[in-house]
Order: C-alpha cells, then structure tokens, then sequence
C-alpha cells in the first residue's frame, strides 16, 4: 500500500501495515495507519497536526490555525460554485493500555494486531486503538486528496476543521476562534459517532455548579467516646450523562440519607464528623462514607441495627440492579479528623444534599427516550476542615433548560445558607427533526440499508454543541460514523466493513450538497 508522500518521514509500524492490507477504501486505510503512527495524545497534538500542515502543502490546500491550536484547512471542490461544507473531527485520542503493555504513549506508535479479530475487527496490541477520533479524520484527509480537476468526483468546497484535546473536556471547540479560521459554511458533517446506520442530531450541553457550605465543630471536651465508619459501596456509577436515567444508586446521596437516620434516631448520641464521596465529575458516585463520633460507645449496636435497616431499604429500591450494594459500619481509620460538627451545621449539610436534585430531570419530547435534562451529585469533600464543596453536573440539549437546572441547585444553597459558583457551560445542540442535511442523509441511508435509519440524540458531549455556537449560529449540522466499539478501553476496536459504506455515505451527501448553488 502506497503511503501519502507527506508522510515520508513517518515510520508506520510492519504490523499496522499488515493488518489494513487488502482494506478498502484504501484512501481512508492509509491514512489512519500513518495517523496512528504518530503519538496524539490529549494536549500534545502538534505532531499530528504539523503532519496535516505538510498534507495541506502537498496539495496546494490553504489553511489557517487559532491559538489553542485548532486548524483549518480549505479545499476549493471539484464543484466550486457550490457553498462551503464543513467536516469536523478532533485529532486527539485517548491513551490507556492493559497492565504489562510496554508501551509509551508520548513517544511510541500505536501497533495493530496484524490480523483482524473474527476478520472483521481492528484492534490494537493492548493500548486504545485512536479510532475514535482517528478513522474521521483519516476520512476527511482522504477526501481532501481528491483532485480538484477529477470531474468524476462531485465536492464542494470543503473546510476541514480539525480540533485540539476533545477527549479532556472539549478545550479546542471551547477556545475555538471563529475570527481566526474564517469558515463560513453552514452544513457541518461531525464524523466522531460510532455506530453504524444511525444518524445524531443532538447532544447534551453541560455545565458544573460547586455549593460551598460553611460548618461549625462543637467545642474541644475531655470526653472519651469512638470513631465508627458509615460506608456505601459496591454500586455500578457509570457515565453521568449515558446511564443517568437508569436509576443507578448514587453512593453520596446513600450515605447522606443513611446519617440522617442514624443521627436522628439516636441525636446526641451519634455526632457527624465528616461526609464524603464521589471523585469524577462525569460518573455517578459508586462509594462515599460518614465519619461517626459515639458519644457512647456502648451505642454501636444500636447504631449497626438502623444502618442494617438502612441497607434493607437501599436493597429494596435499587437492589435488582445494584446487586452488590453494601450500607455497613466499620470501624474508623481516620486520624485526626476533627471535632464533630454542630447539630445545626449536620443538619444543613444532610438537608441539602437530599434537597439536591440528581438523574433525570425531564425527557426530550422531540425524540423518545431522550434524557433532555439531568443532574448529577457527582461528589462530596470536606475542604480546610470547616467547608463541605458539593460539585454537580448538570446537562441538558436545550441551553436555557441547562440553566434552569442550575437555578435549582443555586435555590437549594440558599435555603441552606450555601454559596454557589456555577462554572461556564458548553452549549447542548438541540435536535432538529427538519434538517436539511438529516433528511438528505436518511434518504441515502434508507436506501443502502432498505430501511429507515436511527435518528439520535446522545445525553452527552459532543462538539457540535459548542462548535455551532462559536461558529455564530445557523449551522445545520449531522454525525455519524462507522461502528467502533471499546472506545476509551484497550478493548477498542472498529468494525472495518462498517468503513466503506460510512465513507460512500459521506461522498453521495456530498456530492448532493455540490448541487447547491
């Protein structure tokens, strides 16, 4: 297989080779292996994209790049009387690999495995493979390559925008200069979905809130008392926006509710020292745990007797899909953890986080299914001794329902005397049943598959949310791709039959959007 001349200092490993022998489009095949060959991890991307730079000079092709490093390159169509069409990936890639995989992801190519997993997979040798976004991107190039004098070959103009550290928190599109790449085309084609015959049209935006609570500790006292630990574990988590309307436990709420019964049954007795849980913004909390002064020791029974009730309770709503949730006391490991806090101050704490709002909040009423709007309590920490910092999640597809949400939360911290600071949001994009360019692709789509294809929205982040918003608005925009699966695990893999049919899927709306005038 010929690789592209611009890649004549890039060393592609025999394997990657091997394995993508025979595949077509073979376009699209070599470039993904030089790709992979070049190590793009999240925020060190300038590899990669001084490899797309020497693309854009092999082919004459102007580009232009912001300063976060998003790059822009514009090709003038075999059509170039039709609008401008733009096609969007990212260039970054996750990087985890197995325990035991040598390998370093800064400065080593990714290695296929040279032959295809039940000859139809693509895999990697114990690393992520980078398909995700890695197999648009190879596309997008692919179709920049085509020459402009080829008549046989319908395309726009095409204003390929590649963007920068998508996989940690969509920096590129949020720092995207629309001033400095100058594009002005207003049907956006996203090749980062990963599911074969199914279309996306929407994706959820969100934004995190941070409630501060400021607590009181009971004066320091000669009495002798114990420590015990009240612990929640054993639940699924998951991805807060994909699995937040199945109804998983979240272990910080758990535990919260857990407290509260035991402090009230035996108040006086048991005292608070400290709550805490949860460690990602973006996954539901699978463990959390109380610190619990006895007073008496002598109560610990009494206090093992409502924290079993506790786990009953817990079982009986949420135990047919967290079979392994445990509510139990242990003794405490915790040194020098403090006085415990007033009865006014865990009585304000344990009010507010079970006034706090968490799964899903409404569902879409453009698409069945759909979460439209959600929050998550994603976590719980004790900060200086005296604060509790409550971070919550909130998504939502329609921006103004985002922020609606986040009023809630902000209403919540007042009753309870807590400040709240609500960090920028990225913008949700809101599913749009009468697209032009989703009915252009259903109609190509219906008739490659003889039915009618997935029309989706993900509960997610996608660029496109935020790309629409800072490229000003009107840009009617779809995202598709061929079938990976695994993405963000070494487990990744793509599907390479599903390839061919995505790529002449791109070329026929394509070349539909070249008939535009």
């Amino acid at each position: 297989m010929m690789l592209h001349p611009a890649a004549a200092n890039i060393s592609v490993p025999p394997d990657n080779l091997q394995a993508i022998r025979g595949l077509e489009p073979s376009s699209v095949w070599s470039q993904f292996a030089i790709l992979s060959s070049i190590p793009r991890p999240s925020k060190q991307e300038d590899a990669i994209l001084q490899y797309i730079k020497d693309f854009a000079a092999h082919h004459n092709l102007s580009w232009k790049q912001d300063k976060v490093g998003n790059l822009a390159l514009f090709y003038p169509g075999t059509v170039p009387d039709a609008p401008p069409v733009i096609l969007q990936g990212h260039v970054d890639m996750v990087t985890e690999k197995n325990s035991g995989t040598d390998h370093d992801f800064d400065k080593d190519p990714i290695r296929f495995e040279p032959n295809l997993v039940n000859g139809s997979w693509l895999t990697a040798q114990g690393t992520t493979l980078g398909a995700d976004n890695g197999i648009g991107v190879a596309a997008i190039l692919a179709l920049l390559s085509t020459p402009t004098d080829d008549k046989t070959v319908m395309l726009p103009p095409l204003e390929a925008l590649f963007t920068v550290d998508e996989e940690t928190g969509l920096t590129g599109a949020f720092a995207l200069d629309a001033s400095a790449l100058q594009l002005k085309g207003k049907t956006m084609l996203n090749l980062d979905t990963e599911e074969w015959t199914e279309l996306y049209v929407g994706c959820a935006g969100g934004g995190e809130s941070f409630l501060t609570l400021t607590l009181e500790r009971e004066a320091a006292t000669e009495s002798e008392g114990k420590l015990v630990e009240l612990r929640v574990d054993g639940l699924l988590g998951g991805h807060s926006g994909i699995n937040i309307h199945e109804g998983r436990g979240n272990a910080v709420l758990l535990c919260a509710a857990a407290t509260q019964a035991v402090l009230k049954q035996l108040d006086g007795v048991v005292k608070l020292v400290s709550l805490s849980g949860g460690d990602k913004h973006n996954a539901i909390a699978r463990e959390a745990k109380a610190v619990l002064f006895l007073s008496n020791p002598d109560a610990e029974n009494a206090v093992k007797e409502i924290v079993e009730k506790q786990q009953e309770a817990a079982k009986a709503e949420f135990g047919v899909l967290e079979k392994n949730l445990r509510v139990v006391l242990l003794d405490s490991t915790e040194q020098n953890c403090g006085m415990p806090l007033t009865k006014t101050s865990s009585e304000k704490l344990l009010s507010m986080m079970l006034s706090l709002p968490h799964g899903a909040i409404k569902f879409s009423h453009a698409i069945l299914d759909l979460v439209e709007t959600s929050n998550n309590v994603a976590s719980l920490t004790m900060s200086d001794g005296d604060k509790a910092v409550v971070l919550c999640s909130t998504r939502s597809s329609i921006n103004t329902a985002l922020e609606s949400a986040r009023d809630k939360l902000a209403a919540v911290a007042t009753l309870a005397g807590a400040t709240i600071e609500r960090a920028p949001y990225y913008p949700g994009w809101n599913p749009n049943m009468d697209s032009e360019i989703l009915k252009i692709a259903e109609d190509i789509l219906a008739g490659k598959i003889g039915r009618s294809p997935g029309v989706k929205a993900i509960h997610a982040g996608l660029e496109c949310g935020m790309l629409i918003e800072k490229l000003g608005g009107g840009v009617d925009a779809l995202s598709f791709g061929p079938t990976i699966t695994g993405a963000h695990s070494p487990d990744e893999s793509i599907n390479v039959e599903t390839v061919p049919p995505f790529f002449d899927l791109v070329q026929e709306i394509l070349a539909q959007l070249a008939q535009k005038k």
